[in-house]
C-alpha cells in the first residue's frame, strides 16, 4: 500500500515537473520580449509606449496532508525563498542594474507576501472550478480552461504585493512618492500583462501532465516485467554520463 502511493507521489511529481518545463518554456518564449516591458511599467510606471520605445512544485504540494490554505502559504513561502535570487538577478539584469549579493533577496517581505496570497487564491479556485463541473475538469480541455482561469485569478488577487514589490525595487536615484506609484491604470496595466503571460504558459503545460504520467506508468510496468532493463538503463545513464565528461575535457 505504502509503495503504490510512493509511486502514485512520484507519478505526481513527475508530471508536475512536466507541466513546469513546458509552462517554463511557453513563458519563456512570451517573455523573451515582453518580460523588460512588464519590469519598465512595474518599477519605472513607464506607459507600455515608453516601455516599448525604451526596449530598443501546487501539483506536488499535493501528496502532503495539509489544509487547502496552509498548503498555499506553504508553497508560495518555499517557493519564493528559493527563487527569489533568481528571480531578482533576472529582474536586475533587464533593467541594466547591477547585481550584487546583498540584493539577491531585495524586497524579500512584499515578495513572500504576494507568492503566499496567490499559492492560497490558487488552492482555493481552483477547488471552487473542480467543485463547479468534476466531470468538465477531467477532461483535457477542463485542465486547460481552469489552469488559465486558476492563474490569471489568483495573479489578480496576489497583484497588491507584485506592486508593492515593485516599489521596493524602484532604483533610489529615481525613486517615486507612495501616491504618485500607485494608481490604478498603471496597477491594471502592469498585472494584466503578466497574468496573462502566466496563464497561458501553464495551461499549455497541463497539457504535457496525463501524456508524461502515463508514459511513466507504462514504462514502470515494463521495467518491473523486465528486472534486466534496470541494469541496461543505468548503464545507459553512466554512458551518457561518461561522455559529457569526455566532451568537456576536450
Amino acid at each position: 500500500m505504502a509503495d503504490a502511493a510512493s509511486q502514485d507521489f512520484m507519478g505526481r511529481v513527475i508530471g508536475a515537473a512536466s507541466q513546469g518545463a513546458v509552462g517554463a518554456v511557453v513563458a519563456a518564449s512570451l517573455s523573451a520580449v515582453t518580460e523588460p516591458l512588464v519590469n519598465n511599467m512595474l518599477v519605472n510606471r513607464a506607459t507600455l509606449g515608453q516601455a516599448i520605445k525604451e526596449l530598443a512544485t501546487n501539483i506536488i504540494m499535493q501528496g502532503v496532508d495539509l489544509p487547502p490554505t496552509a498548503r498555499g502559504a506553504a508553497l508560495g513561502s518555499v517557493f519564493c525563498t528559493i527563487t527569489l535570487p533568481i528571480t531578482n538577478y533576472r529582474f536586475r539584469k533587464s533593467m541594466n542594474m547591477p547585481v550584487t549579493a546583498s540584493n539577491l533577496y531585495q524586497a524579500y517581505p512584499p515578495t513572500v507576501l504576494r507568492d503566499i496570497i496567490y499559492g492560497i487564491a490558487r488552492n482555493k479556485v481552483s477547488a471552487f472550478l473542480i467543485s463547479l463541473n468534476p466531470a468538465f475538469a477531467n477532461s483535457t480541455m477542463g485542465r486547460v480552461v481552469n489552469m488559465f482561469t486558476t492563474v490569471v485569478a489568483a495573479c489578480v488577487l496576489s497583484a497588491p504585493g507584485n506592486e508593492l514589490r515593485g516599489y521596493c525595487l524602484q532604483p533610489a536615484e529615481r525613486k517615486q512618492s507612495f501616491s504618485d506609484f500607485f494608481q490604478p491604470i498603471k496597477f491594471i496595466r502592469s498585472t494584466s500583462v503578466g497574468a496573462v503571460i502566466m496563464g497561458i504558459s501553464l495551461a499549455i503545460g497541463s497539457l504535457a501532465t496525463p501524456q508524461v504520467e502515463r508514459l511513466v506508468s507504462k514504462l514502470r510496468e515494463y521495467l518491473q516485467k523486465n528486472p534486466v532493463s534496470y541494469i541496461l538503463l543505468i548503464l545507459f545513464f553512466l554512458q551518457q554520463i561518461l561522455q559529457m565528461r569526455r566532451q568537456a575535457e576536450l
